[in-house]
């Protein structure tokens, strides 16, 4: 590996929708990278939420954020945003893209942006109708000029159509969370306590995990908040559900600990591509809790294994989920079975120190690429 020139640590600048205070997957991921790796400067280009642009610092990282005038399919309006991606990309030795975001594509070839690319494709873009359709192959041209691509399993690799093209440049790097040693011993069912963990839309199938809970003798938790919750409070009413369904809402750390610990079974019944890889998965399995979930062509069924670490069924399927529930509550030397692996899977599969690890090994080894032969 070579250094960066006059040893200084390399410049990687992160390019991502939203940043810190924004709370979510991505964001979470490319805060992990800035602050876990060592040896490397960042800096963060990124969005408003809406209003002006500006600069500021988060935890020593600066980040620069365009102006938003609104979005349009959860895409912000950011016209600055070019402008912004060309000035940080001469600082930078190597631009990192997150995607979905198409302000980063669009302004990169707008840009003329020539510093090495590294772009990781966390999930594609799914149920925004025909309003994406002009942004297709300006994605293709942006991929097909990257110089890696990183996704979070094997699934997406090999079943994303917009992946696979690509997939002699492209490297797994699976999520990954802080492994604890002493995070929990393998479980045996104490209850029938059924949790959830997510936002409340569509593609989560929170609507087909309550009509499975009409099959289900026990409770459930539902912790999260999104514009569905309303109905999905009428739903449960209309099931006759609420003795059993309780909806937490937003909740402490501390409290989601707890519901975790205090849970017999983690349930993601997601019913789209949306949900790539469910990190919620980990965080479950963690704590030694089996993880019913579903048949998705993304990485969901990779984090937690049908028959290893919990079971898979087909998505919005209520009669599947509940069997699915049932069955590993009702058989307590399974269950245990699947608790010991779900622990075992996560301390060596998905730990934090190997997404750093990796993430940097690829950084540079496309510097390395990217330098003329002979120097």
């Amino acid at each position: 590996m070579t250094a960066a020139p006059d040893d200084r640590p390399i410049r990687v600048l992160q390019v991502s929708k939203h940043y810190h205070p924004v709370t979510g997957g991505i964001e979470t991921v490319v805060e992990q990278l800035v602050s876990g790796i060592e040896g490397v400067s960042f800096r963060v280009l990124t969005a408003t939420e809406r209003g002006l642009g500006g600069v500021d610092s988060v935890d020593g990282v600066p980040v620069v954020r365009a102006g938003n005038l609104g979005n349009v399919k959860s895409t912000p309006l950011a016209p600055s945003f070019p402008v912004r991606l060309r000035r940080q990309a001469e600082w930078a030795d190597l631009v990192h893209y997150h995607l979905p975001f198409p302000v980063g594509p669009v302004s990169h070839l707008l840009a003329r942006v020539d510093a090495p690319t590294v772009v990781t494709f966390h999930d594609d873009i799914i149920g925004k109708g025909p309003v994406v359709y002009p942004y297709r192959p300006v994605l293709d041209r942006f991929l097909r000029g990257a110089d890696r691509l990183l996704v979070t399993s094997p699934n997406m690799r090999d079943e994303c159509e917009t992946v696979a093209p690509f997939a002699d440049k492209t490297t797994v790097i699976p999520l990954g969370i802080d492994a604890d040693e002493t995070a929990a011993a393998p479980r045996r069912p104490g209850g029938r306590r059924v949790l959830f963990v997510g936002r409340l839309v569509p593609f989560k199938g929170v609507s087909t995990l309550l009509a499975a809970m009409e099959r289900v003798d026990g409770s459930l938790s539902v912790v999260g908040t999104g514009p569905e919750r309303d109905a999905l409070e009428r739903e449960a009413a209309r099931r006759e559900l609420t003795d059993r369904v309780t909806f937490e809402g937003f909740v402490s750390d501390a409290r989601l600990d707890r519901l975790y610990r205090e849970a017999d079974v983690f349930v993601l019944p997601s019913v789209g591509a949306n949900e790539s890889f469910g990190i919620v998965q980990l965080e479950a399995m963690q704590r030694g809790l089996p993880v019913v979930n579903t048949d998705l062509p993304t990485g969901v069924p990779y984090v937690s294994v049908d028959g290893e670490t919990g079971r898979t069924v087909p998505p919005g399927d209520p009669e599947a989920l509940a069997a699915a529930v049932e069955g590993v509550l009702d058989d307590p030397d399974r269950y245990e079975r699947f608790s010991e692996s779900a622990i075992r899977r996560v301390r060596r599969e998905f730990t934090s120190d190997r997404l750093l690890r990796e993430t940097e090994a690829v950084y540079r080894e496309v510097l390395d690429e990217a330098e003329p032969a002979g120097i």
